[in-house]
């Protein structure tokens, strides 16, 4: 079963250990955990901003920086990540669909908010069979912003 928690000292080496691919890394799909941690620690005082770690059953498996923006009614996964050596069991796929029913379930959200680096397929892939909608390209940090409209549970 897999849960998302708030990264606390029993998961933070954990979080820290996760890496990816030698060739995601190079084409540089997402930031290191620790670059991460540092920005949820940075963005602390705004209260909006969650190091989220991914766990399978009991064991770290990955990591989400979850951005919570109420004034646009949103969530924003700023950054996911699972570990190399559990990467192709559906754990990334179980994560944001956990992600979408937690937000469901939130009355202050409307969408989910998600992007991805060009040329990570894997990211593209599982945002749009998610349901997932293409909404721009942001120039800067190369990367397909995405948007997943939500349908409230009654």
């Amino acid at each position: 079963m897999i849960e998302i928690k708030l990264v606390d000292e029993s998961s933070f080496q954990a979080v820290l250990d996760l890496k990816i691919s030698e060739a995601d890394e190079r084409a540089r799909f997402v930031s290191p955990n620790v670059r991460s941690l540092a920005d949820a620690w940075l963005y602390r005082e705004n209260g909006d901003v969650f190091p989220m770690a991914i766990y399978w059953n009991e064991l770290v498996v990955g990591f989400l920086l979850l951005e919570i923006d109420k004034d646009e009614a949103e969530y924003f996964i700023w950054r996911i990540m699972i570990g190399q050596q559990y990467q192709g069991r559906g754990y990334g796929r179980k994560a944001v669909e956990v992600l979408i029913k937690e937000a469901q379930m939130d009355s202050a959200c409307n969408h989910i908010i998600a992007d991805y680096v060009v040329g990570n397929e894997k990211m593209k892939h599982l945002l749009t069979s998610l349901g997932f909608q293409e909404t721009g390209f942001i120039e800067e940090n190369n990367e397909v912003a995405m948007r997943l409209d939500l349908k409230k549970e009654e």
